[in-house]
């Protein structure tokens, strides 16, 4: 057993770092530490890639778009839509402002029509960093990067700074780890280390890519489980035999 924070940070060759997790359904911060999640470092935003598909086809249908194009697209081409026409600004409010310097997208849907984005574009990711544009309360994935560190031992913070480490399909969005540099960079000026923000280009797979990497080790038979175990103790004994 194993949390995939530890695993998207094996892919990268790393033991220790913060992994900065942003997946279809949820989006996770992990501090890890010599290859053990440090507890009460996870923090969760309940907001990913399918509220943010939903949120671009509403976004769309607000617009000049084409309706029977957009209301007879399937969720799998709405998200094909997504991952090749959108994109994380770094300067959202700005973009909103220069309307006539966007450049816009074509997309050809699966039946031969074709819909243009403009500023859905990066309207559609930006409530990773703004949930409150969704109407969700809780902080943007970068402000809960920096709760994870201050979870972390304040001799452990250094370390985390400079490998914190991105995977996850959402995290593929062209500008998003710049971006998330920029907001870390902002939130933590003056911690005494340089923030540096790892992006593999396979980084969407990255906790499978972990997972075949940390199962061949011999440091990880210690977190096999049997399924002996599972029966005689139930669900709860994961929390005491790891």
């Amino acid at each position: 057993l194993a949390s995939s924070g530890l695993l998207s940070l094996c892919a990268h060759g790393r033991v220790s770092g913060l992994a900065l997790e942003a997946g279809a359904a949820l989006c996770h911060s992990t501090a890890v530490c010599s290859g053990r999640t440090l507890r009460g470092s996870t923090r969760c935003l309940g907001l990913a890639g399918e509220h943010l598909s939903r949120h671009l086809q509403r976004l769309l249908l607000r617009g000049p778009a084409e309706l029977p194009a957009l209301r007879a697209l399937t969720g799998r081409a709405l998200t094909r839509m997504k991952e090749q026409c959108c994109y994380v600004s770094l300067d959202y409010e700005g973009e909103l402002l220069e309307e006539g310097c966007r450049q816009p997208a074509r997309f050809r849907t699966p039946d031969g029509r074709w819909i243009t984005l403009g500023k859905e574009r990066f309207c559609c990711p930006e409530p990773l960093f703004r949930p409150e544009l969704l109407q969700h309360s809780c902080p943007g994935l970068h402000q809960l990067a920096r709760q994870s560190l201050r979870s972390a031992p304040e001799h452990a913070r250094r370390h985390l700074l400079g490998n914190i480490v991105l995977s996850g399909g959402s995290s593929l969005f062209p500008g998003f780890p710049e971006r998330m540099c920029l907001e870390l960079n902002l939130l933590l000026r003056g911690a005494g280390a340089p923030v540096e923000v790892l992006a593999n280009p396979r980084r969407g797979t990255a906790a499978w890519a972990g997972g075949s990497m940390a199962a061949s080790l011999t440091s990880f038979q210690r977190s096999w489980m049997t399924k002996a175990e599972y029966q005689e103790h139930g669900a709860e004994y994961v929390h005491t035999r790891f």
